[in-house]
């Protein structure tokens, strides 16, 4: 019986966790309906993301290191960012959103966002990156499938986003298949 129920629960607690993340995807879908910034709608996404993807333990200095997302770039996406995490945590960590732009700097984020003006960088920031934990998103075309691992893009006069699930994979990230199912998958 104690079998049954805990499956019983999982299944639950997966069929709530698929039902909040749809209903996070039709709000921010309606949310650029109303005339919210782009950048609003992205940096929503980028913290929703968080709760989809699981980091290795080694991903983090301590117990008490903040979650880094930072901003390379300049972007619009870093105010609306600092907005949406104020006052938040993830897994008990405070939230920390950076400015970066040095090699050190980048390797000590979890999540790193690419302003479109930051694109080119790409092959220098996956160098740079190589094997470490970081869930790299970007906003220009070809992002993902030249080895980022989500990229924005306007479909419909809607953010939507695609994901390149073998590059995540290749740095310990494991991202839920429910985030799977709400994106374009694409592979390098």
């Amino acid at each position: 019986m104690a079998v049954l129920e805990g499956q019983s629960g999982a299944k639950s607690r997966r069929r709530s966790g698929a039902i909040a993340l749809f209903a996070v995807a039709n709000m921010l879908a309606v949310a650029i309906a109303q005339n919210y910034k782009e950048a609003e709608v992205k940096a929503a996404f980028l913290y929703h993301f968080t709760g989809y993807v699981e980091w290795p333990a080694s991903a983090f200095a301590s117990n008490s290191s903040p979650f880094v997302i930072g901003v390379l770039g300049k972007s619009d996406v870093f105010p609306s960012l600092q907005n949406v995490v104020r006052g938040k945590n993830w897994n008990g960590r405070s939230f920390a959103v950076r400015h970066v732009d040095t090699a050190k700097e980048m390797r000590e984020c979890h999540v790193l966002f690419v302003a479109s003006t930051e694109a080119k960088r790409l092959p220098q920031i996956l160098e740079v990156l190589d094997d470490a934990p970081v869930l790299i998103v970007g906003e220009s075309e070809g992002f993902a499938q030249r080895g980022g691992m989500v990229n924005f893009f306007m479909e419909q006069n809607r953010v939507r986003f695609e994901i390149n699930p073998d590059a995540a994979t290749r740095v310990r990230l494991t991202i839920s298949s429910k985030l799977l199912n709400l994106a374009k998958v694409v592979r390098q």
